[in-house]
């Protein structure tokens, strides 16, 4: 019991710790979610990413760059950086076009200013597959663990799963580690490992009932 008292405490801490920051500082939004500026180049072949990464670099200097492939064919790059002048994007242009034996031009290229996504439109669209999932989930624990109180079957399932969120977010916040690509898939990880364990323990819980019911 001592020892539970003390992971209550501790999780309380850091929930409470994380709340600050993400007040004070915020969520830390890896750069394909803050302000960058998108540039995309046509190749027009197949090209080796990492010798556009370098060049990329060697203009920008060590600056957070994402360099990925785009589209089926793979002939065209996207570079994204916080910001790119007009005279490093020609500095890339001409560097590529010298390495890949191409003639493209500034006005070829396709340069784009992306705001700043919110939170809320990273996990829109995660949120009515979540809920549905959740609702079913709720629907069947409800048949499936009958001899239990209702209210305490929703308080665990609810409860336990808003709460496991509530400490990730608080352990991003504390840590600093990016919103990123993984960020929701790492959520949905942690809401199907609390849903599972908590019907192990609502299945133990039903064992022990149906166990004293059969004493008496």
């Amino acid at each position: 019991m001592k020892n539970k008292k003390i992971i209550y405490i501790v999780l309380a801490c850091i929930i409470v710790i994380g709340a600050i920051i993400t007040g004070f500082k915020g969520l830390n939004v890896g750069l394909k979610y803050s302000p960058n500026k998108q540039i995309e180049i046509n190749i027009g072949k197949q090209f080796d990413i990492n010798e556009i990464k370098q060049i990329a670099k060697d203009v920008i200097g060590n600056k957070e760059i994402i360099v990925q492939k785009v589209e089926v064919y793979e002939e065209i790059v996207s570079i994204i950086a916080k910001d790119m002048t007009d005279e490093q994007i020609e500095q890339i242009n001409k560097k590529v076009n010298e390495t890949y034996g191409i003639s493209n031009e500034v006005k070829d290229l396709i340069i784009t200013e992306n705001a700043s996504l919110r939170i809320r439109d990273i996990i829109k669209p995660y949120i009515f597959p979540i809920a549905l999932s959740l609702v079913i989930i709720i629907i069947y624990a409800g048949v499936r663990f009958r001899k239990i109180n209702i209210f305490e079957v929703l308080a665990r399932i609810i409860g336990m799963n808003i709460l496991a969120q509530i400490l990730y977010i608080s352990i991003l916040a504390i840590t600093r580690l990016q919103i990123n690509v993984v960020t929701v898939p790492m959520a949905i990880a942690i809401y199907v490992f609390v849903t599972f364990t908590i019907f192990n323990e609502l299945e133990n819980k039903e064992e022990k009932i149906t166990s004293e019911q059969k004493k008496k």
